[in-house]
Parts: structure tokens; C-alpha cells; sequence
């Protein structure tokens, strides 16, 4: 399922801006796989980074202004960043990424959404990506028209292009991308907004605001959902390849004072992880239960080889103080149990003072 290509990228580097006005790294490429049955949904997340990431250096502390951060950057001569976002790799925010609202040749300017850059130092390291979006993930022109059974009277059909079907008009449905309210509060939170391709644009149901939605972003830390209907007749294949997320990653995850919470995570990693390796075996992020009868957080996930449509949680996993455990099997231990690359599945934080919980995701060592 998954392909480690380690190469030099440097190609994609220098498309993005001039050698000399950064410090270069090595990115490994990845490639990851993921069927996407028909008449079915399908919970995936990106597990790969856009290709062309910049990583540099503070060259001052940071300086605040309300919930902006502005930080000089050792590069020089930086491009214009439209749709990024900078994670810092080691120090006090190690793993943290925040978004790129502008920049100059020298530096950046950051939206702290709430958190702040307590222990932050000139000579920080700090990684500059670039989001995914609809339009660069699922190029309109590369969509879906029709398939090749291979070989013939195999019954294996495989689709001319990535894994959306086009709507033909307005009203005959294909292919949806169902995107997470990330916002909401509580728990089986609808989706934010459903989106197609028809007439060689994204479009947004429902909303006619701006006639091409193609610049909506894909989140690295969450999931979408991705619909075939019963008109689209045979699987799709959902294929990402990009650069590996090989440091540590970080997530807030949403509590609330008066009920559960909802968090639907999908993790930039093009490998399975097992359980215990998540970075979940913290109380002050994943609170442990006492039992099956007396379960504080959960871990929910989705059976992406079963096609339905509306598609709920099939598992739940809760932590103990021992270790592991899947509800309807308290007995044994589910350390080793793996969350498969691409996929999606929601943490669902018990009741707390309705802060986020900051959950670092360990890095992937790279053989």
C-alpha cells in the first residue's frame, strides 16, 4: 500500500524559489493507495505533504501582535506564499504548524489561532509547506470518465483517471467530497459542505458564492469523505504521492464543559501506526478509562473495505491503564492494532474544561 521512494527533490526545490534564499533539505516521496469502493463512502485523509516544502531558520524571536505572529526567517528572496502553512520542527513548539496569512522576501506572518510561541528562539528550525487544496489533490481535468476492465472478463475495472467521477450536470449526481465541520461542537456532527466536479470546476452544493470552489483547503490533520453513488458503478482509486511527514506532528484536539467532543483526524503519515505508537498513552491527551462500562475518551474508526453509504464508526477503541482495549473485547490487548495509512477516524474527547488538548504525533523513522 505504501511506496517509500527516497530521492532528491530538489527539482521541486528549486521550481518553488532560488537555492541560495534558503536552507535545503532532502525530503523522501512517498506514494499511497487507497480503493474507494462504488456506492460506498470512503474516510481517507492525505498522508503525504505537497512536494517543494522549504525549510530555514528564525532569525529573531518572534513579534507578536494580538493573535499574529510575524518571523524573520533566515532565507532571503522568498516567494509570494498563498496557501501555506509553517510548522516548527524541535524547540518549545516542536511539531505545531500555524497559518501563512503573509509574507515578505524575509518573512512570514502567522495566525496563532489561540496558541502561543512560549520558548521560541533565534536559530529555530521552521518547515514552510504548502496545502493541499481540491483543484491540486483532484485536478478536474484528470477526473474520472470511464474504465478499462483489465484484463478483459477479469471483472477488474480500473478507472482513466483519479479516483473522482465527474457529475455530468448540476443535478445528476457522481462523485462528493464531503468535508468536516471542524468548528461544530458535540459529536455525529454533519458534514461543513459537499463538493463535485462538473464542467471542468469544483463546485459547492448549495453555495453559489464564487463559481469555482477548486481552492478549497485540505487540512494535513483531517479527514474528508469520499461519496460514489449508485451511478458511479466501480471503484476508484485514490493515490497521493508527495513528501513523507518524517518529524514529530502536532494536533489540538477540541474538548467541551458539557458533552463529548468530535475530532476527525486524519494523520499526514504514509504508513500504518500501531496503536501504541500514536502518542496517545498521555492521560493529559487521551484520558484513560476504567473500564469498558466507564470509557473516558475513544478512538473511532471506519471500515473503508465495506461499501456504504453514510458511513459510521464499526470500532471503538478506549485506553486502560494496561493498554489497549476495543469495545466488545475487553480482554484483549489492542497495542499492536494498526490504523491503516490514509485513513480517517475520530478521537472523541470526553467532557473537560473545554480547552484543546495538544496531541504531538512522534515522528516516523525512515529506514
Amino acid at each position: 500500500m505504501f511506496l517509500l521512494c527516497m530521492k532528491i527533490v530538489l527539482a521541486f526545490v528549486l521550481a518553488l524559489l532560488p537555492l541560495a534564499a534558503q536552507v535545503v533539505t532532502t525530503e523522501p516521496v512517498g506514494f499511497n493507495k487507497v480503493t474507494c469502493l462504488a456506492n460506498s463512502d470512503t474516510i481517507v485523509g492525505v498522508p503525504l505533504r505537497v512536494q517543494g516544502s522549504i525549510t530555514t531558520k528564525l532569525a529573531a524571536v518572534p513579534t507578536l501582535n494580538g493573535e499574529l505572529a510575524t518571523l524573520s526567517l533566515a532565507s532571503s528572496a522568498l516567494p509570494a506564499f498563498s496557501k501555506h502553512y509553517l510548522k516548527f520542527i524541535g524547540g518549545t513548539r516542536d511539531g505545531r504548524w500555524y497559518d501563512i496569512t503573509a509574507n515578505t522576501a524575509t518573512s512570514v506572518t502567522i495566525d496563532l489561532n489561540g496558541d502561543n510561541l512560549n520558548g521560541v528562539i533565534s536559530g529555530d528550525s521552521v518547515l514552510i509547506a504548502e496545502y493541499w487544496t481540491l483543484n491540486s489533490l483532484f485536478p478536474p481535468a484528470g477526473a474520472t470518465t470511464s474504465w478499462t476492465e483489465t484484463p478483459v472478463g477479469s471483472g477488474n475495472w480500473v478507472p482513466n483517471g483519479h479516483a473522482i467521477v465527474p457529475w455530468p450536470n448540476g443535478l445528476n449526481r457522481r462523485t462528493e467530497v464531503l468535508l468536516p465541520n471542524i468548528t461544530a461542537q458535540g459529536i455525529n456532527i454533519a458534514s461543513a459542505g459537499t463538493y463535485y466536479i462538473t464542467g471542468g470546476v469544483w463546485k459547492k452544493f448549495g453555495d453559489t458564492s464564487k463559481p469555482n470552489f477548486g481552492d478549497t483547503i485540505l487540512y494535513p490533520d483531517n479527514y474528508f469523505s469520499l461519496r460514489h453513488p449508485s451511478t458511479v458503478a466501480h471503484n476508484t482509486i485514490f493515490r497521493s504521492l508527495g513528501e513523507v511527514e518524517n518529524k514529530n506532528f502536532t494536533i489540538f484536539l477540541s474538548t467541551r464543559t458539557t458533552g463529548k467532543q468530535d475530532n476527525f483526524i486524519g494523520l499526514p503519515r504514509p504508513t500504518p501506526i500501531k496503536l501504541k505508537h500514536l502518542g496517545l498513552n498521555d492521560d493529559a491527551v487521551f484520558v484513560a478509562s476504567a473500564s469498558a462500562l466507564n470509557r473516558k475518551d475513544e478512538l473511532l474508526v471506519f471500515d473503508n473495505e465495506t461499501a456504504i453509504r453514510n458511513k459510521a464508526p464499526t470500532v471503538t477503541y478506549y485506553r486502560l491503564s494496561t493498554g489497549w482495549r476495543k469495545f466488545g473485547d475487553a480482554s484483549t490487548n489492542q497495542d499492536d492494532t494498526t490504523i491503516p495509512a490514509g485513513a480517517g477516524f475520530i478521537i472523541r474527547k470526553s467532557i473537560s474544561d473545554g480547552s484543546s488538548d495538544v496531541w504531538q504525533n512522534p515522528l516516523i523513522l525512515i529506514p
